[in-house]
């Protein structure tokens, strides 16, 4: 473990037990806990960038947190319209912050839910209470603009850095002549980390920033360079290219970095692209890379260009698409067969139960039946299922620990050290079976710090062994949501998604531009290609991996011939073929591609106009891919 880690974890454990002791001198004791969900919270949302509508978000939060704080308000005062509120507050707030393509946001606002219900205050106190969750609202878009401000143009060219060492190091070993596999370099890891932030940060979920459309551009032309140099058979055909692609690459990476260019990127291509013509290159994979490289070039001009209060510039060229009730968005956000309406139903109603239960028998400890069933009820069937017994022995584990401890340390300031402690190394164990252990130790050793710990012990292995016999039968009978069914629901969405491109594609051949369109589709993708990989770390489905490898390559070369479209590089005699093409590509379906790729093919050594080469080509790959695509399906 290097010091850098351990310095930063020790600064964060510092600065979140400052500001939950801040919290708590200045909203009461009574409001104590909502200090500790608003410091998760807030620690949860620094891996999304809020930014860019800071007002906005900031009151959408504050309405979430106030909306929380009155249900839970009305909940306590009476059992039976608790019922009805519980359920609907749930729903809620798990429907609104569980995401299909991203990580779920539902568990600080579940908790504090649940810490509200367990711990009512008088009628008096109810201002205050509201004001602390106000207040907590507005800090996390506070933290946001402190610590996430300019996180593209940071992390962000950071990470498309690394991936101009990746295509480096990609180009030294074809120069070496070497064909040898390179290790896994994390490279489309990198790239979906960098468009995860780009989606993050747009206006009204759905415009760019200046910086985010131009560097998104970059991602894809960088990642479809090195893709195709990954599949390159043999380097030697290549060797011409590289050079110029090594010098182009070594340009990216220095004004990524913020050193200044004066190179004439235009010329250098210029005279490239004379020697390409000089050639005749007709080879579909050497006509990609040619493509990806125009690409790269126009798009680093970009950039050298912008200036850097024009970074968040948003320019809304386009309306938002007034049929985003369409089969994608419908799909994404309203099917009842969804990851988030299947995991909302499920907590809504076994929480509710929960809480029932602990009001109906007036249970002291019974809210640990609530928060066991948040802790166990995942989403997935598969995960939750794992983690039951982990939770159960955990929190035998940690129940003896504390025992043992608090039999031993007698006096408040020794307990207490204990805890924070356990709470400090806590946040170095990433294992949910380790993690809930001390959890527990923090969990009892709190409520019993001047008490009977080894009767709240008790009372909680008893609570947490129900909440989880209720988990498991929620999991499995009420509305069940199984990584199969995961699975399938994301594979839906990239399907519907790349249709989509590719009408976009035939749209724009026609002169109708959605530039943002077709961004927001691109990135979806990405999302999705990064979930089916989690999911398939449980599956071990090789032939998953080798089906996500082939869809990210189509997806990158639909949009590279959008591009291509959009910055008018088809020569116009040629359009109404090319329109044709795209056409035949919307329209596929599973049939064989042989004829049609050696039609084109053999159009390419027909026209002696390379734009129009690298078009076809274009559309040749696509087809390609598609047809891989299928026969992969078969054993998915």
């Amino acid at each position: 473990m290097n010091k850098k880690l351990i310095m930063s974890k020790s600064i964060t454990f510092i600065l979140v037990v400052a500001f939950v002791v801040l919290f708590k001198l200045i909203f009461g004791e009574e409001n104590s806990l909502i200090g500790i969900t608003t410091i998760t919270a807030t620690l949860m949302f620094l891996g999304k960038d809020l930014t860019l509508s800071p007002i906005r978000n900031a009151s959408r939060l504050v309405l979430l947190n106030l909306f929380i704080g009155i249900a839970a308000t009305l909940s306590a005062s009476n059992m039976w319209i608790g019922i009805c509120i519980n359920f609907i507050t749930l729903f809620i707030i798990s429907y609104i912050l569980c995401y299909n393509l991203e990580n779920p946001m539902y568990f600080p606002f579940t908790l504090q839910y649940l810490f509200l219900l367990s711990c009512p205050v008088s009628i008096e106190q109810i201002p205050k209470r509201l004001l602390a969750l106000a207040f907590g609202g507005i800090f996390i878009i506070i933290v946001q603009l402190i610590v996430n401000r300019n996180r593209i143009s940071k992390n962000g060219s950071m990470i498309l850095v690394n991936v101009c060492d990746s295509l480096l190091s990609r180009i030294e070993l074809l120069k070496d002549n070497s064909l040898k596999d390179v290790e896994e370099d994390g490279i489309e890891a990198n790239i979906n980390a960098f468009r995860k932030m780009v989606y993050d940060k747009r206006e009204v979920d759905y415009y760019l920033t200046e910086e985010g459309r131009i560097k998104l551009n970059l991602s894809a032309a960088l990642e479809n360079i090195y893709t195709m140099l990954s599949i390159i058979k043999e380097p030697s055909k290549t060797s011409f290219i590289l050079k110029d692609l090594e010098s182009l690459i070594l340009e990216t990476k220095a004004i990524l970095e913020g050193n200044e260019s004066k190179k004439d990127l235009y010329s250098d291509m210029n005279v490239f692209l004379s020697e390409c013509n000089e050639r005749n290159i007709d080879d579909l994979m050497t006509l990609q890379i040619l493509d990806s490289t125009i690409f790269l070039v126009d798009t680093i001009d970009e950039l050298k260009n912008l200036k850097k209060e024009n970074y968040n510039l948003v320019k809304q060229v386009e309306n938002i698409p007034k049929d985003r009730d369409d089969s994608l968005f419908k799909y994404m956000y309203s099917d009842k067969k969804s990851l988030r309406f299947c995991y909302a139903i499920r907590i809504a109603i076994t929480i509710t139960l929960g809480a029932f239960i602990t009001d109906f028998f007036k249970l002291s400890e019974g809210r640990w039946i609530m928060f066991t069933i948040l802790s166990l009820v995942n989403p997935l069937y598969e995960v939750s299922k794992s983690k039951v017994g982990y939770r159960v022995i955990a929190t035998i584990l940690g129940g003896i620990l504390v025992t043992v401890l608090f039999s031993i340390f007698k006096d408040m300031t020794s307990r207490t050290i204990i805890l924070m402690l356990a709470g400090y190394i806590n946040s170095y164990i990433g294992q949910y079976k380790y993690n809930m252990i001390l959890v527990t130790v923090s969990a009892i050793g709190s409520a019993a710090i001047v008490g009977n710990v080894a009767g709240l012990t008790l009372s909680r292995i008893f609570f947490v062994v129900l909440g989880a016999l209720m988990a498991i039968v929620a999991n499995k009978y009420i509305f069940p949501y199984k990584l199969e069914d995961s699975n399938q629901e994301l594979e839906k969405i990239h399907t519907l998604s790349v249709i989509e491109m590719l009408r976009e594609i035939y749209n724009v051949a026609e002169g109708i531009k959605k530039p943002h369109s077709i961004k927001n589709l691109l990135i979806v993708t990405s999302l999705v290609e990064d979930k089916l990989k989690l999911n398939n770390q449980i599956l071990h489905n090789s032939y998953y991996e080798e089906l996500i490898k082939e869809r990210r390559f189509l997806v990158t070369n639909i949009y590279e011939l959008y591009i291509w479209i959009i910055r008018e590089k088809v020569n116009p005699e040629y359009m109404k073929y090319v329109l044709s093409e795209i056409n035949m590509l919307i329209s596929y379906e599973n049939e064989p591609i042989e004829n049609m790729i050696k039609d084109i093919k053999a159009d390419i050594k027909a026209v002696n106009d390379l734009k129009t080469k690298i078009t076809l080509s274009s559309i040749a790959i696509i087809l390609k891919e598609l047809e891989k695509i299928s026969e992969l399906k078969k054993f998915v």
